[in-house]
C-alpha cells in the first residue's frame, strides 16, 4: 500500500449487498476523499488515493476491488488515462466497475469518460440519492443505507 492510501474498515450494513465491499477512490481533493469515505463506509471497505499513479500501484499489488471512483482531474495521469490503463491491464471479463466524477461540463466528460472505459459519470456537486443510486447500480445490489 502506498504512504498516502488511506483505508477505512467497516461492517456491511446495505440490504441486498451480501459481503463487504472494497471501493477505491482516487481525487486529489482531500475532502472529497473524507466525504465519499464517510458516505460509503456502511457499504465498503473505502481506500483513497489522491493521484491516479497510487491508485495504478494499488491495483497491481492489492486484491481486486469491486468498484473504482475517480476523479475525471487528477494530478500527474488524469482520470481518464487511468481509465485506459486499468482497462488495459483487465481481462476482458474481469472488468471492474468504474465510477468518473467531475466538476467539468457534464456532457463532454461523461462522453469522453465512457469513451475511455468508464461504466458511469456523475458530475459534481452530486446529490447523496446520485451516489446511491450509481454506486448501487455498480455494485450489483441497492445501496440504501449510505448516509452523511
Amino acid at each position: 500500500m502506498t504512504r498516502n492510501a488511506e483505508t477505512l474498515w467497516v461492517e456491511p450494513l446495505a440490504a441486498g449487498i451480501p459481503a463487504l465491499k472494497r471501493v477505491l477512490v482516487a481525487d486529489d481533493d482531500a475532502a472529497v476523499c473524507s466525504l465519499l469515505a464517510l458516505v460509503l463506509r456502511p457499504v465498503a471497505e473505502v481506500t483513497t488515493v489522491h493521484d491516479a499513479e497510487s491508485a495504478l500501484a494499488l491495483l497491481a499489488h492489492e486484491a481486486p476491488f469491486d468498484v473504482i471512483i475517480s476523479d475525471f482531474m487528477l494530478p500527474g495521469i488524469t482520470g481518464l488515462e487511468f481509465v485506459k490503463r486499468v482497462r488495459a491491464t483487465e481481462a476482458s471479463l474481469q472488468k471492474t466497475p468504474i465510477l468518473i466524477i467531475s466538476g467539468h461540463d457534464r456532457s463532454s466528460v461523461d462522453v469522453r469518460a465512457r469513451e475511455a472505459g468508464a461504466d458511469a459519470f456523475l458530475n459534481k456537486p452530486f446529490t447523496l440519492a446520485q451516489l446511491r443510486g450509481t454506486v448501487g447500480f455498480l455494485l450489483g445490489g441497492p445501496v440504501t443505507t449510505i448516509s452523511a
